[in-house]
């Protein structure tokens, strides 16, 4: 067990990036963030599982070394997950318990690919389709199709509860209401304190305690299926950040959204492209579980 006490000049520091100072090449950060939520880091006594957590001066941390498993963890990039590749994209089904933007999955998925950009992304642990461009010229053309909306994006999320509704569109306005241990948490605020946020949802399979919904989101705001998916009472299974309380008893690995398929045109041949991912493990067997059924389109 290893212990430091946070100095008024490192205060400020988010966890992540203090234990990454004080033990410098020993670990990468992928392999810290894991041990942070495997419950491996303490402050001022109190188990604390948020990466993001930011310090203060005077916090006591204790820091117990990971195992030799989850030292030895490497960024999980498989050629296989690349659902698409050519010479302007690069489009992956990526897993969960991954960020998009984590610095050591943006090495391992580039390789040789040394020019890959990304652009957008995808929570920690919504699985699903994400975008590479693989020049400047690409990812400005791709960032251009999402700013006008011009990306069609479909997401499979299992939520708590029965719906009644066969469908239906949210439109609001996103912002920050909170914060809690270094986690921003968004919901729905006036217009002169957000972000304009627009999801169409349909009721694919409903049953007593989950329902199965097909999202289609207009926008792209942080956290804006799962907060859209609380705000109308059925937060999505396993998201304990916006869902307070379940009446499902099924406990999920993860919150279960998954980023199903993306329509864009190709940002040099103008042709239609659709690439779809396939539902993974975990989410297949919630879908078992609950005798739901879903049959991804190719087109």
């Amino acid at each position: 067990m290893k212990s430091w006490e946070v100095s008024r000049e490192e205060s400020g520091q988010k966890l992540l990036a203090f234990l990454k100072q004080k033990t410098g090449d020993q670990y990468s950060s992928r392999q810290l963030k894991k041990a942070i939520e495997e419950s491996l880091c303490q402050i001022n006594g109190r188990t604390e599982r948020f990466a993001t957590r930011v310090l203060g001066s005077g916090d006591k941390i204790a820091f117990q070394e990971p195992t030799t498993d989850t030292k030895n963890v490497v960024p999980l990039f498989e050629e296989k997950r690349i659902l698409f590749e050519d010479s302007d994209l690069l489009i992956y089904d990526k897993p969960s318990n991954t960020s998009s933007d984590d610095p050591d999955f943006l090495k391992a998925i580039q390789g040789k690919r040394t020019t890959l950009r990304l652009t957008h992304r995808l929570d920690r642990d919504t699985t699903g389709v994400l975008i590479f461009a693989k020049s400047q010229n690409a990812e400005m053309k791709v960032l251009d199709f999402f700013k006008k909306r011009m990306v069609n994006k479909t997401y499979l999320a299992l939520v708590d509860g029965n719906i009644k509704q066969s469908h239906g569109c949210i439109d609001n306005y996103l912002g920050i209401k909170n914060r809690y241990q270094g986690q921003s948490i968004w919901g729905s605020v006036a217009k002169s304190k957000g972000s304009h946020a627009i999801t169409g949802w349909e009721c694919l399979q409903s049953g007593n305690d989950a329902a199965l919904v097909c999202c289609k989101p207009k926008t792209g705001r942080t956290h804006q299926i799962r907060v859209h998916m609380s705000e109308m009472g059925h937060p999505i299974l396993g998201d304990f950040q916006y869902g307070r309380s379940f009446h499902c008893q099924y406990r999920a690995p993860r919150y279960l959204l998954h980023a199903l398929s993306i329509e864009l045109s190709h940002p040099s041949t103008g042709e239609p492209l659709f690439i779809a991912s396939s539902i993974p493990q975990d989410f297949q067997e919630a879908l078992t579980f609950f005798g739901f059924y879903y049959e991804i389109s190719h087109r």
